[in-house]
């Protein structure tokens, strides 16, 4: 891959045992994010979304009701059927869920049919930007565009006590180098994002950030770093009690109620496909 993380991995397993997590303890995004997609790009209800990346549908989910459809790609299957019964859960049915990654866009592009936006949340950094902004480029309607979210995780992220521990107890027991899933290693890329927009034939980037705050239990935390593909199940393999228990008694030394906040920046990067 010419500009995405230096990586060696597998799309069909790098998440492999994580879904289930993913679905339970990865956080949404604030109504803010979703309500300025909604504004700045004009979506209505025939406006059509591709959620690329979906994972188990968190922006799918939510930009379901402001649209006409949502096509949701991920290359997991596992993610897609946790996502589909989110979506029976909250009743919604206007989202068509399709196994596949950023590389397929161009043999999927009849199957997925013209956008009005896309949006990679918490994805951007595993594919090949350049070539799935140029592909993207293709199926999107002039005066729609691209938005790239991304926001903090727990991992690899040492900017509170409380993450401090978390990171100093990962490399601990898995160590220094960051895995993608059992076979693979992830360094994340050179370029920022918003350099490779720049550079697309998508035009007037604009920048965004909305403030939030989280709180999550040591249940929760836990349930999070399994749903990563540098610590998840498969990964740890034998060492997964061991390791919960090491980082559960460090978290309750820390912090004995167990309640670990944090002050949470969404980014978000969008641009448009101009009127020719």
């Amino acid at each position: 891959m010419k500009d995405s993380a230096r990586i060696t991995w597998d799309a069909d397993n790098v998440f492999t045992g994580t879904a289930w997590y993913y679905a339970r303890y990865r956080p949404g995004y604030p109504d803010e994010v979703i309500k300025l997609l909604v504004d700045k790009f004009k979506l209505r209800k025939n406006s059509r979304a591709l959620d690329l990346g979906c994972g188990t549908g968190q922006v799918a989910l939510a930009l379901a009701p402001h649209v006409s459809e949502v096509i949701a790609i991920d290359p997991l299957e596992a993610m897609l059927k946790e996502a589909r019964a989110l979506a029976s859960v909250k009743k919604i049915t206007n989202i068509i869920w399709l196994p596949g990654e950023a590389k397929n866009l161009k043999s999927m592009a009849s199957e997925i049919g013209e956008i009005d936006i896309t949006v990679i949340a918490r994805a951007f950094h595993w594919m090949d930007r350049t070539q799935t902004l140029h592909d993207l480029y293709q199926i999107t309607r002039p005066e729609g565009g691209q938005a790239i979210i991304a926001d903090s995780g727990l991992l690899y992220q040492p900017t509170t006590p409380w993450k401090e521990i978390i990171d100093e107890t990962v490399k601990l027991w898995i160590g220094e180098e960051r895995k993608a899933g059992t076979t693979g290693t992830y360094t994340h890329p050179g370029k920022h994002h918003q350099e490779i927009l720049e550079k697309s034939d998508f035009k007037n980037v604009e920048l965004a950030e909305i403030q939030t705050e989280r709180t999550w239990s040591i249940d929760q935390i836990i349930g999070y770093i399994y749903s990563t593909s540098s610590t998840s199940l498969p990964v740890l393999g034998d060492k997964k009690e061991p390791f919960e228990e090491d980082l559960r008694n460090r978290l309750k030394k820390l912090e004995p109620a167990g309640h670990f906040k944090e002050q949470v920046t969404v980014r978000m990067m969008m641009c448009r496909k101009p009127v020719e």
